[in-house]
């Protein structure tokens, strides 16, 4: 299952471009905290979902994401991915399916709002 996916911005839209990300995340539903070059979005409750894997209702499940900002010259590099993969093991595999449809819907979501603003770069481009 794909984890892992890295957006290409130019360096001087990289705030704008973690701030639309900030927001895509949070119309997915997850609560967003902020630091200087990382968002940190969490869904659902850990505790049930670790006690009650499948059984919780999708909406409950427990999820967590990393976006991390990098910069090397003109271009600064999004990577979003997994921050925890521990209770979604619980869930077996209807929980593994389940995440990996949460997983499309949020790399969609946060690729659909940068791609509309007209912050994407094409991998080594300019």
């Amino acid at each position: 299952m794909e984890t892992t996916i890295e957006y290409a911005v130019h360096t001087g839209d990289r705030s704008a471009a973690m701030e639309l990300a900030g927001a895509a995340l949070r119309s997915a539903g997850h609560r967003v905290d902020a630091a200087p070059g990382t968002i940190v979005a969490e869904s659902g409750s850990r505790v049930l979902t670790m006690l009650l894997g499948a059984l919780v209702h999708p909406a409950r499940e427990y999820r967590r994401y990393e976006l991390v900002v990098s910069t090397a010259g003109s271009r600064s590099t999004l990577t979003l991915r997994h921050a925890d993969h521990g209770p979604a093991v619980v869930g077996g595999s209807i929980g593994a399916d389940r995440r990996r449809e949460h997983w499309r819907r949020v790399s969609r979501a946060v690729e659909g709002s940068l791609r509309a603003a007209g912050l994407l770069v094409a991998p080594g481009g300019r």
